[in-house]
């Protein structure tokens, strides 16, 4: 089988893709190609959207963010590498069960709102 040369860096809920720009810059340095989207509502500088939230955040939810990638995904060459962080590592996984990615981590793996019943 052949090794991915692509990456896709997803970001949690409370930062946005900017948060990957050091990791970005590493992995494009080891010859990856690197793709760090904005989920829904995320778009814009942190402060900015610190000041003023997105109209569209409160009404993304995790299918969105996975749906999201895959259409990403799906206009790529290859299968990529996925690395998530907190509710964006349950997106890998679900993405990797999707049979979207060659392969998946997750960093600090949080699941989404109304994933577990609340006790």
């Amino acid at each position: 089988m052949p090794k991915s040369k692509t990456i896709i860096l997803i970001h949690g809920n409370f930062v946005n893709n900017t948060s990957w720009a050091d990791w970005k810059s590493h992995y494009e340095q080891k010859g990856y190609t690197v793709y760090t989207p904005a989920n829904p509502g995320h778009e814009g500088s942190p402060a900015g959207l610190r000041s003023k939230v997105h109209p569209d955040l409160s009404k993304t939810g995790f299918i969105d963010v996975v749906n999201n990638i895959a259409k990403l995904i799906d206009s790529l060459p290859e299968k990529p590498l996925i690395i998530g962080h907190s509710m964006a590592g349950m997106a890998a996984m679900k993405l990797l069960e999707m049979g979207k990615a060659a392969a998946a981590v997750s960093i600090n793996g949080a699941p989404p709102k109304n994933v577990f019943p609340s006790v």
